[in-house]
C-alpha cells in the first residue's frame, strides 16, 4: 500500500510556524490494529496518540483513505484546544522548524499517510487542559470533502521529559 510519511514534532514550539508544502512518499506494510472510521467509512484513523509540552501538543496517527478520491486533512477541533492545524517539521539550513501545511495534507485514494514525530503532525495549540500521560483525548479531524472523524488519542510521556 502506498504510504505518505507524515512525521511530527521533535521539539514542540511555535517559533518559526509559517506556511510550507510538499509530501514525502514511502512504502509500508505495518498493520493498523486500532481504527476509528468516518461515518461514510472511507477514512480511517489508527494508533492515535498525543505528546504535549505545556500549551502545545502534537497528535500522531495513521490516516487511511479507502475511497476512490483523494482527500485532504485540513484541521480539526478538541475540547480545551484553541486551534488545530496540520504542520510539518522541516529543516531550513541549520534550523529545524514547524510550519503549517497550506490547504492541508493529502491522503491519496486507496492510500495511507502516517503522522509521526519528525515530520507531519496534527498541531494542537493554546491547550488549556492539564493532560497527563494515560489521559484519553477526543479529537475531531476535518477533511476537505466535509467528513469529520472523531479520534480518541492517548497522551503519552514525551521522551526526555519527567
Amino acid at each position: 500500500m502506498r504510504k505518505i510519511a507524515l512525521v511530527g514534532i521533535a521539539v514542540l514550539a511555535l517559533a518559526g510556524c509559517s506556511s510550507s508544502s510538499g509530501d514525502t512518499v514511502t512504502e509500508s506494510t505495518s498493520p493498523s490494529p486500532v481504527m476509528t472510521a468516518s461515518p461514510a467509512g472511507a477514512i480511517e484513523v489508527a494508533d492515535a496518540y498525543i505528546m504535549t509540552n505545556g500549551d502545545v501538543a502534537g497528535m500522531f496517527a495513521e490516516v487511511s483513505n479507502d475511497g476512490e478520491q483523494a482527500v485532504r486533512l485540513t484541521g480539526g477541533s478538541a475540547a480545551n484546544v484553541g486551534m488545530v492545524q496540520i504542520h510539518e517539521y522541516i529543516k531550513e539550513g541549520t534550523k529545524e522548524v514547524m510550519k503549517e501545511v497550506p490547504g492541508g495534507l493529502e491522503v491519496p485514494a486507496g492510500g495511507t499517510v502516517e503522522l509521526m514525530p519528525g515530520s507531519y503532525h496534527v498541531m494542537l495549540m493554546n491547550v488549556t487542559a492539564d493532560w497527563q500521560p494515560g489521559d484519553e483525548v477526543m479529537v475531531t479531524l476535518d477533511f476537505d470533502n466535509g467528513e469529520q472523524v472523531q479520534v480518541e488519542a492517548e497522551v503519552q510521556q514525551r521522551e526526555g521529559m519527567q
